[in-house]
């Protein structure tokens, strides 16, 4: 498997270490940019091609988007917890975040349930983990749930009770006239600047909260 493909991003001495999971249409500048954003507040960043095992991500996202089909959930724990690790000897002695959007969403969710170098998850829209590997999960969760997404709205409820259950500290914000991928300001279908806006603010709140 070929891990070294990412977009990184370290400040100078950064006070904590995050990894940023691409959407389903691959690692794009939209990322890039969040990865920025977030190196901007102080944060050593990394933005890996979850493409990767099967490729690399091209121009072509409806490519990206059947080639994803490929990496499985054993691919993308491995990705994170390589990127984890090579942030932890960039930024030795931080706690780690792992940050996703859509299929990254999902990815962020499955991760807090096997990787144990995750402090805190970020999640925008995406699928909740397996049920049964819920009450793993170590990590502080900050959830971001859009009102007009029904897919992924249909599990929220059923999540957000099996990790109470299960005495994992969330938050789960939902936004009101957004849907799915209001976060990426690349896509004008998509795009819910309000929601958006507010969405970072808590994320940034969160983030210095949970890693300093």
């Amino acid at each position: 498997m070929t891990l070294q493909n990412a977009h990184l991003v370290v400040p100078p001495a950064p006070r904590g270490r995050i990894v940023v999971v691409h959407e389903n249409r691959g690692l794009e500048d939209h990322i890039r940019d969040v990865a920025n954003r977030l190196a901007a507040l102080g944060y050593a960043v990394a933005a890996p091609d979850y493409l990767s095992p099967v490729g690399c991500s091209s121009a072509d996202f409806d490519d990206n988007i059947e080639r994803l089909k490929g990496v499985t959930r054993d691919d993308v724990a491995s990705i994170t917890a390589h990127w984890l690790a090579v942030l932890g000897e960039i930024a030795p002695d931080t706690k780690s975040a792992v940050l996703g959007f859509c299929w990254g969403g999902g990815v962020v969710n499955h991760c807090a349930t096997v990787l144990e170098d995750m402090s805190a998850g970020v999640m925008f829209y995406g699928t909740a983990p397996a049920a049964e590997n819920i009450p793993q999960i170590k990590a502080s969760l900050q959830l971001h749930y859009a009102e007009n997404d029904d897919r992924i709205n249909a599990g929220r409820e059923a999540y957000l009770a099996a990790l109470s259950e299960a005495g994992v500290a969330h938050q789960a914000h939902t936004y009101p006239g957004a849907g799915h991928a209001f976060f990426n300001d690349t896509r004008a279908d998509r795009h819910h600047a309000p929601s958006a806006a507010l969405a970072f603010e808590r994320v940034s709140a969160f983030l210095k909260e949970q890693l300093g």
